[in-house]
């Protein structure tokens, strides 16, 4: 199988606009503070004052966070879909193998979901049991709407 590594994010940088940004922060937060509450803005504890090292750092861990949960997302994917893909009656493994070939997008590991998903009738279920669910809560907002109608 085919398929594209998930990037990594480089490390964080500080363009000219994001440090102009950072740095104008807290005159934001005071001015947006006073505009909302002008009765109480000068009780209002100010912003804290921008520093350069604790925002780096505080965007660094932000990023490996966010990188590291999308990795892990990702890779739980491809388990999930390559499990299912074996499970898969033969016919339907051929069919997803030429779909997945044929295929011109993206290589990643929800389109291969979508592909198994697809071929495997999953889709279809997962489509059936979301209608369901839906009508099944249409109609109780419907009685309850219709019960509260009846009590004014």
């Amino acid at each position: 199988m085919r398929f594209s590594r998930y990037p990594r994010v480089e490390v964080f940088e500080w363009t000219k606009r994001k440090l102009t940004l950072a740095e104008r922060r807290p005159q934001r937060q005071a001015m947006k503070l006073a505009s909302n509450y002008p009765l109480i803005a000068s009780v209002l504890e100010p912003p804290q004052a921008f520093d350069l090292e604790r925002e780096t750092e505080s965007r660094r861990l932000a990023y490996q966070r966010s990188e590291q949960r999308m990795r892990a997302f990702h890779a739980r994917i491809w388990r999930e879909s390559r499990k299912d893909f074996f499970l898969a009656s033969d016919a339907q493994r051929a069919l997803i193998r030429s779909a997945w070939l044929e295929w011109r997008g993206p290589t990643t590991s929800t389109y291969f979901r979508y592909l198994v998903d697809l071929h495997t009738g999953v889709m279809k279920a997962r489509s059936e049991r979301f209608r369901a669910a839906e009508k099944q809560r249409r109609l109780s907002i419907l009685a309850l709407s219709s019960s509260q109608l009846q009590i004014q």
